[in-house]
This record gives C-alpha cells, sequence and structure tokens, in this order.
C-alpha cells in the first residue's frame, strides 16, 4: 500500500504591529516554524510598525526644504539597526547591519535629490516607501539565516508586475502569475520571504499597491498558486 502525503502552500502575512520590534520578529519565527512542519509556506511580511508613514514624512519634508528630513533618516536607520542587533546573534550580525546601512544609504541619496529639487513625484515617493518593506523582510531573512532556517528571500518587484499608477498601481495577473509560478519552479525551497506592498511596472520601475498593500501582496501570491 502507498501513502501519499500532500503538501500545501500556504500563505502567511505578518502587518507592522506583528514585525513592529525583534521581540515580535521571534514570534513570526516561532510562528512560522511550526507551520512549516505542516506546509510549504510564503511569508509576507510589512514594514516595520510606523514606518511607511515616517519614510512619507521624510520624503515630504525633504520636498519642503526642510532639513529636518535627515533627522527621520537617521530615526529610520538607527531603529532597524536596533533591532537586528536584538535580533540576530552579535557573531552572525555583520551582513544585515552592512545590509542595513546600504539601504539607507541609497535612501538617503533619494531623499537627497528630492531636497535638492524640492521636487517629490508619485514615482520618487514610490521608491522611497519602498524601503519599509525591503529593510523588515531582509531583517526577518537574515534572523532565518542565523537559525540555519534554509528559506528564499526574493524581491517582490522581480513578480509582481503593474501599470505605473504610482502609489496605487494596477497588477497585471496575467503576466503576474506567470513569473511567480516560473519562480516558486526554479527553486526547491519549502519556505519564501517577500516584502509586501512593492511591486514594479513594465519597465522595472518600483510601484506601490496601495496602504494595506501588503494584504493584497499575499493575496496576489496566493491566487497565483492556489494556496
Amino acid at each position: 500500500s502507498f501513502i501519499f502525503i500532500l503538501i500545501v502552500m500556504r500563505v502567511l502575512k505578518f502587518g507592522g504591529t506583528s514585525v513592529a520590534n525583534a521581540e515580535n520578529i521571534s514570534k513570526v519565527v516561532t510562528i512560522s516554524v511550526n507551520a512549516l512542519k505542516a506546509d510549504k509556506l510564503m511569508i509576507v511580511v510589512s514594514a516595520l510598525g510606523g514606518t511607511t508613514d515616517l519614510l512619507i514624512d521624510t520624503g515630504k519634508l525633504a520636498a519642503a526644504g526642510d532639513d529636518i528630513y535627515k533627522e527621520k533618516l537617521i530615526a529610520i536607520e538607527h531603529r532597524h539597526l536596533q533591532t537586528a542587533k536584538d535580533l540576530i546573534p552579535v557573531a552572525k550580525q555583520s551582513a544585515i547591519l552592512s545590509e542595513i546601512k546600504k539601504q539607507c544609504n541609497e535612501l538617503e541619496a533619494i531623499c537627497e535629490g528630492v531636497f535638492l529639487l524640492r521636487e517629490l513625484s508619485a514615482r520618487t515617493l514610490d521608491r522611497i516607501v519602498s524601503f519599509g518593506e525591503i529593510l523588515s523582510s531582509v531583517i526577518l531573512s537574515h534572523k532565518l539565516n542565523s537559525m540555519e532556517i534554509a528559506h528564499v528571500w526574493k524581491d517582490s518587484r522581480e513578480l509582481i508586475t503593474t501599470n505605473s499608477d504610482f502609489g496605487f498601481a494596477t497588477v497585471n495577473f496575467e503576466v503576474t502569475n506567470k513569473q511567480i509560478n516560473a519562480f516558486l519552479k526554479s527553486t526547491a525551497a519549502s519556505l519564501y520571504i517577500f516584502p509586501g506592498f512593492i511591486a514594479s511596472d513594465e519597465n522595472g520601475i518600483t510601484t506601490t499597491l496601495g496602504r494595506g498593500g501588503s494584504d493584497f501582496t499575499a493575496a496576489i501570491l496566493a491566487a497565483a498558486v492556489g494556496a
């Protein structure tokens, strides 16, 4: 006789409160590891609680020519660095601390451009707010690495294709579903980490799915694979 075990793909989405600090991210890891015993998982995370609003404020301050935007950037970087330090053993921190600094340096350069031009387009704002989900998801990924939990981190912008309505982009489901399924077929992982909220248009320019868009990201992934 044969016993067939059905492996189901499940999507778990964790909002900003769930990843607000190191303690909560540790709970996310525990929940995910337990769920992984039964199903393959795709995990979608929001930015650390309050980060998206802070990023929007930073962009607007820079566009208004207000130097205070630099203090906001320092606060954003410090919070993410501290979260990583609280979450990951000291001996395994160097890679994630370097990644956070790299992302924050890029964010700073974009905001400096906004400050110099005194202009904040919807396209640029989407790029600025995208850093929240990128940072939270890479911190989670490095936490899993530190625990030697095999997984794949994937930039959602490489899978979810939208039009160019920055701020509230419309998904091209035909292209997106093909890309998601092709990606999953190309890997043999049981656990995937995705930043929520972000996508890209046909030219590869960062777009966002509107406020609360991380829920939408999870739904897009789930629908594409019949999770």
